[in-house]
């Protein structure tokens, strides 16, 4: 049995995508989320706001990771142990 990097590659990719993706999303939604008010409660809860978010981006990049790790590795285990032909 020939183990194909195929699976891996996706993996790779869709980290790099998924990078790329939270990038753009930091950058045009999270960074300009308003004006900087100047209210002390104001500028509290848009700061408390971005953490989340930031937060948020990186709890979902690794969720992904995680599964699709998970998904690789369950369907590598569920194949037969190959036996020596010799």
């Amino acid at each position: 049995m020939k183990l194909t990097p195929i699976p891996l590659v996706v993996i790779e990719a869709v980290a790099f995508l998924l990078i790329i993706g939270e990038t753009y999303f930091f950058f045009a939604i999270v960074v300009p989320l308003g004006s900087v008010p100047h209210n002390f409660g104001t500028f509290t809860w848009y700061s408390v706001l971005k953490v989340i978010l930031t937060i948020g981006l990186g709890v979902l990049w690794f969720a992904v990771m995680i599964l699709m790790t998970r998904i690789y590795v369950r369907s590598r285990l569920s194949r037969p142990t190959p036996t020596p032909s010799s």
